[in-house]
């Protein structure tokens, strides 16, 4: 089914993640419990899957578990090494100081840094950026993903504007590109739902089609 071989090809279960990370179950566990690494971006019961982002989806695969991005080890090592209660601390200081440089390099002052910083971490903690980040392993993989979709919703209303004004259409063509290659493909249970869906596959076309539109009637 196309919803096993999604999972399998881009996450891992709880056991394979604890592997990955050199711990045991049961402290993966613990420390998903404490709220000190992300959480599994998906939990499936046969006929069903779950995430932070979309919620309980019906589906035909009989899966069931939780799945984890393999990526997202580095963070169960970070935590895994922090000393005892200091674990959510640990991982929190070294995500905010990644995040903040490189929003800070994409030319946010201080105060819109520290505000983004605080928005951003709910979402990695939920495991909503295994989710839709192509590289959730570092501060620098989310911060390209989020600004470049930031981008895109604002210059072409969420999609709905192919042809937003003062920006060339190979200048809108190489920023979907960006944030394609920033972005995860989407189970194809929310694919129809995804950010993916309405700012890559929808609006590539309708920016080609008006493109070649105007360069006819210039002709």
């Amino acid at each position: 089914m196309l919803l096993d071989a999604y999972l399998r090809d881009h996450f891992v279960d709880t056991s394979t993640c604890a592997a990955l990370a050199g711990i045991t179950v049961q402290r993966l566990d613990a420390l998903i419990a404490a709220e000190a690494i992300p959480a599994p971006t998906y939990r499936c019961n046969a006929g069903t899957i779950h995430s932070a982002a979309f919620g309980s989806i019906d589906t035909d695969s009989q899966v069931s578990g939780a799945f984890f991005r393999p990526e997202c080890t580095r963070w169960v090592r970070i935590a895994a090494d922090a000393a005892a209660g200091e674990e959510r601390a640990a991982v929190v200081a070294a995500l905010a100081g990644e995040l903040a440089a490189h929003l800070r390099s994409c030319g946010d002052d201080a105060h819109r840094v520290d505000a983004k910083v605080a928005a951003l971490l709910p979402h990695f903690f939920n495991g909503t950026f295994g989710l839709c980040v192509a590289d959730p392993s570092s501060g620098k993989g989310i911060v390209r993903k989020e600004v470049l979709q930031e981008t895109l919703v604002a210059l072409t209303c969420n999609g709905s504007n192919p042809t937003p004004p003062g920006v060339a259409a190979g200048e809108l063509l190489t920023l979907i590109d960006d944030y394609a290659d920033s972005a995860m493909p989407f189970s194809p249970a929310e694919y129809a739902r995804s950010s993916r869906k309405r700012l890559v596959e929808d609006l590539r076309p309708r920016v080609l089609s008006a493109h070649q539109a105007t360069q006819a009637g210039a002709a």
